[in-house]
């Protein structure tokens, strides 16, 4: 069963119009994050925001099987794909919060807690009316700092224009905070970094638009 909360005003759906395979609520369960738990400050942790079908979760999981992977995601399809594929190739190192973001850091006092915080092609919100709802914003990304180790990173990854712009503008306020560490082309262009071929990605590339990743280093 998803969880609701309603602190934050979310927008867009929580359920997809196909039948889903679902796994039982015992096993969404089993798998449903505990804050009291799931996170060891001496352990190496992982913040995968807005996870969608789970592609960068698998992703993170095989390239650090010793680290703890954090979900992050609201939408249900994707939560009950990503949990059907931890079963099937019995992963151990990965726990879903059925929520936003916004509502996990609230369950936290901002500790320094990550060491890589991961936010592939968050919703883009195109219209400028809309852009209020972006989660990518300057109070964010000040927020979020409190909760990366020092010397922690933030990944983020959008095929936006105007979304780019946004951030790269904030990453420029921001730059006692962070330290944007791939500023070349070779080191943000997506289709060229070994990086997961998500749905999101997938349907930039078939619309011709580039995606564009920022690695940044928190001072």
């Amino acid at each position: 069963m998803i969880q609701k909360r309603f602190k934050y005003k979310l927008f867009g759906r929580f359920r997809g119009r196909k039948k889903t395979h679902h796994p039982s609520f015992q096993d969404l369960n089993k798998y449903e994050f505990n804050e009291k738990i799931d996170i060891n400050k001496s352990k190496y942790n992982i913040l995968d925001v807005g996870s969608g079908s789970g592609e960068n979760a698998l992703f993170l999981s095989n390239a650090h099987p010793k680290s703890k992977i954090i979900t992050c995601e609201l939408f249900h399809d994707g939560n009950v794909n990503l949990v059907n594929q931890i079963i099937k190739n019995e992963i151990i190192n990965i726990s879903l919060f059925r929520g936003n973001v916004l509502e996990l850091l609230d369950l936290r006092e901002p500790l320094l807690a990550f060491n890589e915080i991961w936010i592939l092609f968050p919703d883009p919100w195109p219209k400028i009316r809309h852009h209020k709802r972006r989660l990518i914003n300057n109070f964010f990304l000040k927020n979020i700092s409190k909760y990366l180790k020092n010397s922690g990173r933030l990944m983020i990854a959008t095929d936006s224009q105007s979304y780019i712009q946004s951030i790269v503008a904030n990453i420029f306020l921001l730059k006692n905070t962070y330290v944007w560490s791939n500023q070349k082309v070779s080191g943000w262009n997506y289709d060229n970094l070994e990086l997961p071929r998500t749905k999101f990605y997938q349907k930039a590339k078939k619309s011709n638009r580039n995606s564009m990743f920022f690695e940044l280093h928190k001072i």
